[in-house]
């Protein structure tokens, strides 16, 4: 189960989230488009779910390659996902679950899921379930892409990890509030596991072709199939 306190968080960050958000996450625009240009779909509608979906930043540029598709955002923050309702509000083959992803149900049939720097702020053993929750709505030869955060493989490597982003942080455009506000984010609520791990606990839920398409420090991009 979700912390409530950082939905509170989200709730605050949402207003400037969008604005904020290239100065949070260095290399934003290559995650993200990572993430577009390995999303397959064997179907021109498929369904595709966004688990942390926020306030709709990936969801859209998967919708621009995805025109006919079917998407379902899921957030713990309402205050983001009605960002994500103003942003998409004349297009009706949208939906939103404003609920805890571990605990929602998400249908299932699912073509593509995504997830964007939001499963790092589970426990280990919370990110092993939803892997499985994930493997098991996704169809055959559906795709799971989580750009997300991850832990660096020793101390000195985590230190190099977490230098080099609060130096990113420090460099940007930020209020102080904004800082404060992610700082404690990063120390309070951040619980990333190592890559090597995320990637084993993939391919114990049966994913295949498991793989990394980008890495920048502690952000990556992970990929299997069903």
């Amino acid at each position: 189960m979700t912390d409530k306190s950082i939905t509170n968080k989200f709730d605050v960050l949402a207003k400037d989230y969008d604005k904020n958000r290239k100065n949070i996450i260095p290399n934003l625009d290559q995650l993200y488009g990572t993430v577009v240009e390995i999303a397959r779909a064997e179907i021109p509608e498929p369904k595709i779910l966004d688990l942390g979906a926020g306030t709709g930043l990936l969801t859209e540029k998967l919708s621009e390659r995805f025109a006919r598709g079917q998407f379902t955002l899921v957030d713990i923050s309402n205050e983001m996902l009605n960002i994500a309702r103003e942003r998409f509000n004349e297009r009706t083959n949208f939906s939103y679950i404003n609920q805890d992803y571990l605990e929602a149900d998400l249908g299932d049939n699912f073509d593509l899921v995504v997830s964007s720097l939001s499963i790092h702020h589970l426990s280990n053993k919370e990110k092993q379930y939803l892997y499985s929750k994930v493997y098991a709505i996704l169809n055959p030869n559906g795709i799971f892409i989580n750009a997300d955060q991850v832990l660096g493989p020793s101390r000195e490597n985590e230190y190099i990890y977490r230098r080099n982003w609060i130096e990113k942080i420090e460099a940007g455009d930020l209020s102080f509030q904004s800082k404060d506000k992610i700082m404690e984010i990063m120390n309070k609520h951040n619980k990333p596991a190592n890559l090597e791990n995320n990637l084993k606990w993939l391919k114990k839920c049966g994913f295949r072709n498991v793989d990394v398409f980008y890495k920048y420090y502690n952000f990556s991009v992970m990929y299997g199939v069903k």
